[in-house]
């Protein structure tokens, strides 16, 4: 017994010389120089000093369980988890960098507490008497040494300890026993905090832990609703984020298809990104009511904050990366200014030396979408000049000042007197895209350089089993054999193969609609109309193939679906 309580006091002297060199007002008088404390220290736990390398730099990992183990504990979270074979003769805990166990708080000491090892046991004394420990919330005197058993809790300023150690129990008398204690409304509120908060509104883990997140460039994926704006009276703006943090990697002018369960149906629609992968973290669709419209009208009524929806994409060969230009020309009119934003905002982002001008037709001033970020790209950005038109008159407060009218040649020449050296990318409804098209070929432009999407009936949402609509058919009639499922219907000219197949219950894979993904690929045989605003290239057509949703019969055809 003597042998053994004099190697208590000499580690019990070791403890609280480290505990004056880090100018502890209770530490006891020196017995030993502070270069070999220093040297001792270090051959008892190496140059390290830190358990939990130690730990790592043998291979085991963070958090991972080995017997008999520590676990440190802040806000809840499991910070180290430390085997108690790792613990040596005395382990000492505090923010001091020499410290074998280094805890940061500004109320913790530099050395504020110590675990002896002792012929297997363990025992917990205090080296601060400011904050000191707290055992059931009740604090360790100076000098005091409680034996630490399995499931014990101690707290420390800001963290927690917990062990688990087989075999072992409090022992008969209260381990409490001669313990100061504090009133529950006393203890101090860094030991006792309330449960963590839930994650950062600024979401920092998507800067901190970028490493790690993924990047959506394709495929299918859950996206959550973050935010509605109202941008006019019958137009909204979804901001989306991944249901799990996630990035987001697409060309500007692209589109996304939504897979909808509409009352009990499966409904596609696709809608072009107004926001910009410029601004990765989130993406944006910006959706204007159609009168008698599906999904339109769904979305403005029904989508709410919170809600997840399934996406596909993006897709969409609509988008000034395919035609680098040093001077551009955007035409949109209604809801084709979403694509046209979205190419804006990456131009403005990344401030790339592109001359742009942007022409844009609403029906009134109230009707105008994005007209204070329009208004905002012309004033910051020297390289974009906005004029807006308006087609018809307006009532109530509206003032207007700019353009009326649609696009017509004068104004063309009048906001673009150089529109020969420029690229055009134009997006709206089929009867705005004819008229500009008329215009630009008799102004003997190059139409290889005009590019264009264009929203038609064709992005009328269809069910998955095609009863969205039943097919009325008129004048002349043809004969389409589908192969694989072997039936053979009548058609018109007029119903595209896409309508024609769902209307019989047939599957063809699709998303835009417009002729833009190729999605509804398929191969033909027999003489079909191909819409002029479809995207197929010369290659694939010559080949045999055709997008069904864009494609109508011309003589009896035969499909390889």
């Amino acid at each position: 017994m003597a042998s053994n309580q004099n190697s208590f006091e000499s580690d019990d002297n070791l403890v609280w010389q480290k505990a004056f060199f880090s100018g502890h007002k209770h530490a006891r008088p020196l017995r030993r120089t502070k270069n070999d404390l220093t040297e001792a220290h270090r051959q008892k736990i190496g140059d390290a000093g830190a358990l939990w390398l130690n730990q790592l730099f043998a291979g085991v990992k963070p958090n991972q369980r080995q017997g008999d183990h520590m676990r440190v504990l802040k806000a809840g979270a499991v910070v180290y988890e430390i085997s108690t074979q790792n613990l040596g003769r005395e382990t000492i805990i505090g923010r001091h960098p020499d410290a074998d166990l280094q805890l940061e708080s500004n109320k913790m000491a530099m050395f504020h507490a110590v675990i002896f090892n002792r012929d297997g046991k363990l025992y917990l004394e205090s080296l601060d008497d400011d904050n000191g420990i707290l055992v059931n919330r009740k604090k360790l005197p100076l000098k005091k040494q409680i034996l630490l058993h399995d499931r014990l809790q101690i707290d420390l300023p800001d963290y927690r300890l917990e062990f688990s150690i087989a075999g072992t129990q409090a022992p008969a008398e209260a381990v409490e026993e001669g313990l100061e204690t504090y009133a529950k409304d006393e203890v101090p509120d860094f030991f006792y905090k309330a449960p963590p908060p839930p994650p950062s509104p600024l979401l920092i883990n998507l800067i901190e832990d970028r490493g790690y997140l993924k990047i959506w460039s394709e495929g299918v994926t859950p996206l959550r609703i973050v935010d509605i704006i109202e941008e006019t009276h019958d137009c909204k703006t979804f901001r989306l984020t991944g249901a799990r943090p996630l990035l987001f990697s697409y060309k500007p002018g692209q589109f996304i298809t939504f897979i909808l369960d509409i009352e009990g149906q499966e409904v596609r629609r696709s809608y072009s990104m107004s926001s910009s992968p410029s601004r990765p973290h989130l993406l944006e669709v910006t959706i204007k009511r159609v009168p008698g419209g599906l999904v339109s009208n769904w979305f403005c009524d029904h989508v709410k904050l919170g809600d997840e929806l399934i996406v596909k994409g993006p897709m969409g060969r609509f988008t000034c990366f395919n035609y680098p230009s040093p001077k551009m020309l955007f035409v949109g009119a209604g809801s084709g200014i979403t694509p046209i934003l979205s190419m804006c905002r990456w131009i403005a982002d990344t401030a790339s030396n592109v001359d742009v001008k942007l022409l844009a037709s609403f029906k009134s001033p109230s009707d105008i979408i994005f007209r204070k970020e329009f208004e905002m790209l012309s004033a910051r950005c020297s390289g974009f000049q906005t004029a807006i038109t308006v087609t018809s008159g307006w009532k109530g407060t509206d003032s207007w000042t700019g353009f009326t009218g649609r696009v017509n040649r004068h104004m063309l020449a009048m906001f673009v007197p150089d529109i020969l050296d420029r690229d055009v990318f134009l997006c709206g409804p089929e009867p705005f895209a004819q008229n500009i098209n008329e215009i630009l070929r008799d102004l003997g432009y190059d139409m290889s350089r005009y590019h264009t999407e264009s929203y038609g009936s064709g992005r009328s949402a269809q069910t998955a089993n095609g009863t969205a609509r039943s097919l009325q058919l008129k004048g002349s009639l043809h004969k389409v054999r589908f192969i694989k499922s072997g039936k053979v219907v009548d058609t018109d000219e007029h119903v595209t193969l896409l309508e024609l197949a769902e209307a019989h219950g047939i599957e063809v894979d699709y998303s835009c609609r417009v002729g833009g993904c190729g999605e509804c690929e398929m191969k033909c045989r027999g003489q079909v109309q191909v819409s002029p605003l479809c995207e197929i290239d010369e290659k694939t057509r010559k080949a045999g193939f055709v997008y069904s949703c864009c494609t109508t019969a011309r003589s009896d055809l035969e499909l390889d679906i």
